[in-house]
């Protein structure tokens, strides 16, 4: 070996050296940027020389500069960031639903609850009083708004989250276009001179991150392996192969993006679907393949599509708590009205049937049961002078036989039947001989036949007729955002009624009204569960499950907090910088530095040395 490849030598050390104090110092400047990977020289000596007796060393030099990157802690980080981006969502969301219905002993719907059967209890002390009529009615439009305002509040938070969602397929594609960008320069640089895109690539690492906490991706980057050969390192990504899948759909391939629309035109309802655009632009709705993240949690709150049939959302929270809150409201007002019903007026009307035609099945109208009612005629005294037991079964129609014949059993035909009810063979004081039923403009009434003071009212014996049709009512509406006063009762507050047999002082509806609230009745939801529980047991119920859920997701989302924060110091060991490390390593790379330097200066005096031998 030569003096002068001896100088080469100390020289490759040198510039071994520098190239680890810059990758050190960039690291130092670089130690609180985020998404920066910590970066390290493999070095290894360059070819020999072969001689003899054996190879002759020829130096070092660097072999390439390689970020401290470990793929499988780093996909650990963007699961637990899915997590707490997710539980963030829903807490937030469940927080604010919470102030809907907030029942404190002062406000909410639960104290109009209170206030509504005090109040009749006050009607049924002092029948004749119109003050006690005055506040019930005040205590009535105070639960019918309370009601109205939570339910219009859940769906706007619903109309909120599906703007949230549109907006947030808008984020998703900004950023998987940027990775595409990325992943175009990433090859350019690695391709043309075998070089290690690091920034490029954790650049790519914090968009992917980003994109996590969105919704729940598969990224594959082909081949994983140790970072280099030639020092231990973790194990990192290799290649230009990068894919990111959706729910088994490529948003990301190479550098080709096939992003996501909202497509209004393709979308039958309200909500906004996600639309996947493939390489002949044909679009496929990925909107249930969309999991995890902020978007899943919107999906799970505001729900993933609309039923067509019923109207609600599937696989919603959010219905879920629409559900309790019509379900609710609606044994609410088919039970005040059924008791209303018992209270004899003028004449007999429903609601408007609408597309429920008078030979259709009545057992096929949600919420009516089969057993039967009693229809009350009183006199003027008060005293009752005709009763009819009217029957429910599963043949019985309004009026008609599917196929337009008469239906005997029909509620009209058994009202009009000629019958002895009284058993006192005479034939002109019996509910025929005083009322007449019959179809009008598809509403059913019973109307009087004659000039006579006689009045009429239904005693029902739990089939709902009543309630569900709206005989004589007190609330109109069938859910939480339609339930409101009979215009009767808004007209005039005083005109409520108490009373059964119309004679002074009867408060026996204003009583039954009372006991309603002791009563266990049964709430059907939309998707056929039913439970048994007083009307305040049940709205308790439902407004507990919104707080019970608010709480859990407090709980889940500081769960998920502990563990991200447990990943983030993981992955900070592998790939953050340490400034002790980097000061050892700075002083290291300092000392190597001086002594290949003290080398040439040794070389360099021996070659000063032979040529003044020469001379």
């Amino acid at each position: 070996m030569g003096l002068f490849n001896s100088l080469g030598i100390g020289y490759s050390g040198l510039s071994v050296s520098q190239s680890g104090i810059g990758t050190t110092s960039n690291n130092i400047a670089n130690a609180n940027t985020e998404g920066y990977s910590k970066q390290r020289i493999s070095q290894k000596a360059q070819y020999p020389i072969h001689n003899i007796p054996g190879d002759v060393g020829n130096g070092a030099k660097v072999d390439t500069i390689v970020r401290s990157h470990d793929e499988f802690v780093y996909g650990r980080l963007k699961s637990s960031s899915s997590n707490v981006a997710y539980s963030s969502q829903m807490e937030k969301t469940l927080q604010e639903i919470t102030t809907y219905a907030p029942d404190l002993d002062n406000l909410g719907i639960a104290k109009d609850l209170k206030d509504f059967f005090s109040s009749w209890s006050k009607v049924a002390q002092n029948p004749n009083d119109d003050s006690p009529k005055t506040v019930l009615f005040q205590s009535m439009n105070s639960l019918t708004q309370n009601l109205n305002e939570a339910s219009t509040k859940l769906t706007d938070l619903q109309d909120r989250l599906n703007d949230e969602f549109k907006t947030g397929i808008g984020e998703v594609n900004k950023i998987a276009s940027e990775i595409v960008e990325l992943n175009k320069n990433i090859n350019k640089v690695e391709n043309s001179n075998s070089a290690n895109a690091n920034d490029l690539r954790d650049s790519r690492d914090s968009l992917e991150l980003e994109l996590s906490k969105m919704l729940n991706i598969e990224v594959s980057k082909g081949k994983v392996g140790s970072s280099s050969p030639y020092t231990k390192s973790n194990m990192t990504d290799q290649g230009n192969d990068y894919n990111i899948n959706i729910g088994g759909f490529n948003l990301v391939d190479g550098i080709t993006f096939h992003p996501l629309s909202v497509e209004d035109s393709l979308t039958s309802t309200k909500f906004n679907s996600a639309f996947y655009k493939d390489h002949n632009q044909q679009l496929a709705d990925v909107t249930t393949s969309i999991v995890g993240g902020k978007l899943g949690a919107i999906l799970d709150l505001r729900g993933d599509s609309i039923d067509s049939n019923t109207g609600r959302a599937k696989d919603s929270k959010i219905q879920d708590y629409l559900d309790d809150l019509d379900t609710f409201s609606n044994t609410f007002i088919t039970s005040v009205n059924s008791i209303y019903a018992s209270s004899a007026q003028e004449k007999i009307s429903t609601d408007d049937f609408g597309d429920f035609s008078d030979s259709m099945k009545l057992t096929n109208l949600s919420g009516i049961k089969e057993g039967s009612f009693d229809i009350k005629v009183y006199d003027s005294n008060g005293s009752m002078v005709a009763t009819r037991s009217i029957t429910i079964d599963n043949q019985t129609s309004l009026q008609k036989n599917s196929d337009g014949t008469t239906n005997p059993n029909s509620i009209v035909e058994q009202i009009n039947k000629n019958s002895d009810d009284n058993g006192d063979n005479d034939g002109t004081n019996d509910l025929d001989d005083l009322f007449e039923a019959s179809m009008i403009n598809g509403k059913l009434r019973i109307l009087p036949k004659s000039d006579e003071n006689y009045t009429i009212a239904i005693s029902d014996n739990n089939t709902n007729f009543a309630g569900v049709t709206g005989v004589n009512k007190l609330f109109n509406g069938d859910s939480a955002s339609n339930i409101s006063l009979s215009s009767s009762v808004l007209s005039n507050p005083t005109s409520i009624l108490s009373h059964k047999a119309p004679t002074d002082g009867n408060a026996d509806m204003a009583n039954d009204m009372v006991s309603l609230q002791y009563e266990k009745l049964t709430f059907k939801k939309p998707d056929g569960e039913e439970s048994s529980q007083s009307i305040e047991a049940y709205y308790r119920y439902s407004s507990s499950r919104v707080a019970s859920d608010a709480n859990q997701s407090s709980v889940n989302k500081a769960a998920a907090e502990v563990l991200n924060k447990t990943v983030i110091n993981e992955f900070k060991s592998v790939s953050g910088v340490d400034m002790d490390e980097e000061l050892v390593n700075l002083m290291k790379y300092q000392a190597a530095y001086q002594a290949n330097a003290k080398v040439i200066t040794t070389v360099d005096r021996m070659i000063d040395t032979l040529l003044g031998m020469k001379q």
